[in-house]
């Protein structure tokens, strides 16, 4: 059982396996169940979440829906795993722009409004900066351009038995233009480690 195996892994180390973590698009056989099985050392709980980004980001608090693309946790590192994203910054900010913009509901203010709360209020292990922004834009044009399904209003649940693959092609997520986006990123920020193992 994945507690079980993972019971003695102290904080330091949840963050250098949370640090190196990434199953890249090229990986076509796991199983989505399996990638969160490989989750569970590191992954945050609802409580260790603080609550601005919970009120911003989780439907449960996001009582008004005025920022689209709002997921509980779970389907949000299902989001990660699909989209062969570790969680790092910028891995953070494509997935969260990708998923906005699967919506369709993301407005020029809204992006405006959102990506301001996110970099002045967030706490800053969470805080975007220019290179997340850019990155937040990247994935949000893509999402947008490439209408995959909603990713807000998917069950997950329903996708856990399927490869990574298989379930990006069910979502209508377009693997080869996420795979070129990721080599303009990798260009882009050559100094970034989230960014170079993407391709």
């Amino acid at each position: 059982m994945v507690e079980d195996t993972y019971s003695t892994i102290g904080l330091n180390d949840a963050d250098k396996l949370a640090e190196e973590w990434i199953v890249p698009l090229s990986e076509k056989n796991k199983k989505l169940r399996q990638v969160l099985a490989e989750m569970e050392p590191f992954k945050l709980e609802g409580k260790d979440v603080p609550f601005i980004i919970k009120f911003f980001e989780n439907p449960k608090y996001n009582f008004f829906n005025f920022f689209p693309g709002a997921v509980r946790l779970k389907n949000h590192d299902c989001i990660h795993a699909i989209l062969g994203r570790g969680v790092l910054p910028k891995d953070e900010a494509f997935v969260i722009g990708y998923t906005m913009g699967s919506t369709g509901k993301m407005t020029k203010l809204k992006e405006f409004l959102f990506l301001l709360i996110v970099s002045w209020f967030y706490p800053n292990a969470y805080k975007f900066h220019k290179e997340e922004r850019k990155v937040f834009k990247g994935a949000r044009e893509i999402a947008e351009t490439t209408k995959p399904s909603d990713l807000s209003k998917v069950n997950f649940e329903e996708l856990l038995n399927l490869d990574l693959k298989t379930a990006r092609k069910k979502l209508g997520i377009c693997e080869t233009k996420l795979r070129l986006r990721y080599t303009i990123e990798k260009q882009t920020y050559p100094n970034s480690k989230e960014s170079q193992r993407l391709v």
